[in-house]
């Protein structure tokens, strides 16, 4: 990746995204419901694409920290709650992947990173939280068969799945009873995914593709 050029991080203005623009500086272009782009919504995000397209090359990477996290039993939850769990982490990935990253397919490179969630390509039992572990499971899929699809052009597609990561905008209640879970000792902090997202980015990383990266102190090991 090249001094000059820009990285699409979605979610951008809140905990996880909010941590990656920290860590590239006057670098991201941030699509966020807070400043105007609905993830949700197709033609918001068509229109957003629009406008970041026509505004220069296309960007180098993108970034998608989208997704909100419950802890609804199965049995309890309706419909529309089914419906906003799947939008939020697995619909908003596929919008932006289906209005952008064929600009990066065009210009022949570029880096797309999906967020997961530790455990959730593991085919198991989710009880407690079992709506936004069936759409992480989701994007892994999407992931995988994205980065089969565009690997000849150049662009690789890759997940970072976490584990518990403490940030302002984090569920404090869930992670303050798992972290004496976690092997290491403690919750992870989003300077911990870092390393995971600068080796992606990097041309060091060019040969990634397809992968998972786990990035949580051990706790998938319990």
């Amino acid at each position: 990746m090249q001094p000059d050029e820009r990285i699409l991080v979605t979610g951008g203005l809140t905990g996880i995204g909010a941590g990656i623009v920290d860590a590239f500086p006057g670098r991201c272009v941030v699509w966020s419901r807070r400043n105007g782009v609905d993830l949700t919504d197709e033609e918001s995000v068509a229109t957003a694409a629009r406008g970041l397209l026509a505004a220069g090359s296309p960007p180098f990477a993108v970034v998608h920290c989208v997704g909100d996290f419950d802890e609804v039993p199965l049995l309890d939850a309706d419909l529309p709650h089914y419906r906003h769990m799947l939008d939020s982490n697995l619909t908003s990935a596929f919008l932006v992947v289906r209005h952008v990253v064929p600009a990066l397919v065009a210009a022949g490179r570029g880096r797309v990173i999906l967020f997961s969630a530790a455990g959730a390509s593991v085919a198991d039992a989710k009880p407690r939280a079992p709506l936004y572990f069936a759409a992480k499971a989701g994007l892994s899929v999407l992931a995988r068969t994205l980065a089969l699809e565009v690997a000849a052009s150049g662009v690789t597609v890759n997940v970072v799945a976490p584990g518990i990561i403490r940030h302002p905008h984090s569920h404090r209640v869930s992670q303050d009873r798992m972290a004496p879970r976690v092997p290491m000792g403690r919750a992870g902090e989003v300077r911990d995914l870092l390393g995971a997202i600068r080796l992606l980015l990097s041309e060091e990383g060019a040969y990634i593709t397809g992968a998972e990266l786990v990035v949580d102190g051990g706790i998938g090991l319990r």
